[in-house]
């Protein structure tokens, strides 16, 4: 882009002449930010679109998969044919396990699939299935094969829910977590992490639910100044983790194999990193009184998930945690009105940015 500076009026009246030399000068400090700053913006709103997109694209394909195991499972030719009362759908659906049944079913009653009527469950023949054309170009296509697998085992489920075949435990399946985490889409997350709270060499940086690949990303922002510590409930992900950083980061970060609800705080961080952690959070307030006891004034938490509720209605969260339960410890979603709620409660004083349909930026005042 070229910057004709050579005549430039003057706000209130009048013009001014910029000789030759300094007319460069300033036309290399534009070009500075037209390239640097800028682009980083746009660059920004992109990668938050992508993720945006994708989580819609998979919000469509999971309810379209849910219906599909309906019929797999023969839940809903049952349920057709009979029309039976909530409590004979244990003696026609034949599968050991019966709250994971009841589970698809009230999920299906949510999403006005079926219908509870004269106290008989039946199909909704009313119900249609719309779905927006997605952009294409803008969809990661690894977050949505992670689901793909995630309910392709809840079908191991009908017979338990500690089936083998299930391996989505952080603490018994860190390999597979391993493989996840290093996908495009969460480097995608670590990207809008940084980029949000601007971190620097020197920052003092909390990761909530860092996993293994986490540590090494961060700890190449900070280092050698600054200092890292990562949480994590699987020794597994912190084992590899740790074999990532611990030739080249020296004393410079800590990784704690812990909940992190049992943590005691300490008000030494810049920033908190709770990147699709909070889903798991067993109490909402809790978890928000750790993370800001943790910052100083001025101080930010980044809050990543799939999406926040009531940002997108686009968005079918009963799919989300109809399949997220098949891990143990998922919780639920929240809306930044239940994250202002529990953080008002806890007396703080704050201020809130909201960055796309998954993202919630928390400065401690």
């Amino acid at each position: 882009m070229k910057f004709d500076s050579t005549n430039i009026d003057v706000i209130g009246g009048g013009a001014f002449d910029i000789g030759d030399n300094d007319s460069k000068v300033l036309e290399e400090i534009i070009s500075e930010v037209i390239n640097e700053i800028i682009p980083s913006e746009i660059k920004l709103k992109k990668k938050i679109e992508m993720i945006d997109n994708t989580v819609e694209y998979l919000s469509y394909e999971l309810l379209s998969n849910f219906i599909k195991q309906g019929v797999e499972f023969g839940i809903f030719p049952i349920i057709a044919k009979y029309s039976p009362r909530i409590e004979d759908i244990s003696v026609l659906v034949r599968y050991p396990n019966k709250k994971f049944i009841y589970e698809y079913i009230k999920t299906a009653l949510k999403l006005e699939i079926l219908k509870y009527e004269d106290e008989k469950i039946k199909i909704n023949e009313e119900f249609e299935l719309n779905i927006k054309m997605p952009k294409f170009d803008k969809i990661i296509s690894d977050y949505v094969m992670k689901y793909n697998f995630i309910t392709h085992v809840s079908r191991y489920a009908l017979i338990s829910y500690n089936h083998p075949k299930i391996a989505i435990s952080f603490k018994k399946d860190p390999d597979i977590w391993d493989m996840i985490l290093s996908s495009p889409y969460y480097s995608l997350c670590r990207e809008i992490a940084n980029d949000c709270l601007k971190i620097d060499k020197g920052n003092y940086l909390l990761d909530v639910g860092c996993g293994s690949r986490s540590p090494k990303y961060f700890l190449e922002k900070v280092f050698p100044k600054g200092y890292y510590m990562g949480v994590d409930i699987s020794k597994g992900l912190l084992q590899i983790a740790e074999c990532r950083v611990k030739k080249s980061y020296c004393d410079s970060y800590e990784l704690k194999n812990m909940d992190f609800s049992d943590i005691i705080p300490k008000e030494k961080y810049d920033y908190v990193i709770c990147s699709h952690t909070l889903k798991y959070a067993p109490s909402l307030k809790h978890f928000l009184g750790k993370m800001m006891s943790s910052i100083y004034k001025g101080g930010k938490i980044f809050i990543a998930e799939e999406f926040i509720l009531g940002k997108n209605k686009n968005i079918c969260k009963e799919v989300f945690e109809f399949y997220n339960k098949l891990n143990k410890r998922f919780r639920g979603y929240y809306s930044e009105e239940d994250v202002k709620n529990a953080l008002e409660l806890l007396g703080y004083d704050f201020k809130i940015e909201s960055i796309g349909n998954g993202i919630l930026v928390i400065e401690k005042l």
